[in-house]
């Protein structure tokens, strides 16, 4: 049985003050042992968070890094320094990286290879804009976002990978991919990945996959019960204390 997964990426938002207040809320989390918890604050927040978290049941991550030990790299941020204050989690591929910022497939690549060699985990994020879903390129572009992004990556390194599937058209606009669509996706990625080298087709059916886009604590059950979506990766719900509580329960 694979675990369930609530993840908050809190992107740039928050006070310093907002955050520590989330972060002592979810200090004394109690969940049910098939589920974990995941934060990603901004990099100025981390050092703040990770220490209020430390010792809970809630992992908190870095929502980019640089792939490279310590270098000249200006505004940049090394795994040796995210290590030194205990975090070992990164998100790779966002959609805002992606449009915003030139994140390419290839980018992401190096990044998931390096930081998958250095033992850190990582949440892979990929997903269609409205454009491509309406022109009926979805599977063309998960396709190649799996293939190009995974390319090379080691067989023993897929259990520190999660994938998080997020259609760009449902990301901060309340549009919801239905749970139908979200499914078929999902299950799609899935057969993507097990058709990566021989002997996928174990690592395919374990690893975790997340809806991103617009979940909230009303709509998370419905996504959850669908066989290939394994938990949330979650934006503004998981920016206020009530609403990610919500989500968990």
């Amino acid at each position: 049985m694979r675990r369930k997964i609530i993840a908050g990426n809190w992107k740039m938002n928050l006070k310093l003050s907002e955050a520590k207040q989330i972060a002592l809320g979810l200090r004394n989390l109690s969940t049910p042992n098939h589920i974990d918890v995941m934060v990603f604050p901004s990099a100025s927040h981390l050092l703040s968070v990770s220490e209020i978290l430390e010792g809970s049941k809630v992992k908190v991550g870095a929502q980019n890094a640089y792939p490279s030990s310590l270098t000249a790299m200006t505004g940049e941020i090394s795994p040796d320094q995210l290590e030194e204050i205990g975090i070992q989690l990164i998100l790779v591929g966002h959609s805002e990286r992606r449009q915003f910022l030139g994140e390419s497939n290839e980018i992401c690549n190096q990044k998931i290879k390096y930081f998958l060699s250095r033992g850190i985990q990582v949440v892979y994020c990929v997903g269609e804009t409205l454009a491509e879903r309406e022109s009926n390129q979805t599977f063309s572009v998960l396709s190649e976002q799996i293939k190009k992004g995974l390319f090379g990556v080691p067989s023993d390194q897929f259990k520190h990978l999660v994938i998080a599937y997020e259609p760009v058209w449902a990301i901060g606009t309340g549009k919801v991919a239905s749970p139908e669509q979200a499914e078929e996706a999902h299950a799609y990625i899935r057969k993507e990945i097990s058709s990566l080298f021989v002997g996928a087709q174990t690592i395919a059916e374990s690893i975790q996959i997340l809806y991103g886009g617009s979940v909230k604590p009303d709509n998370i059950a419905s996504l959850l019960s669908k066989p290939n979506i394994d938990g949330g990766l979650v934006g503004g719900a998981s920016q206020k204390l009530d609403s990610f509580l919500g989500l968990i329960k």
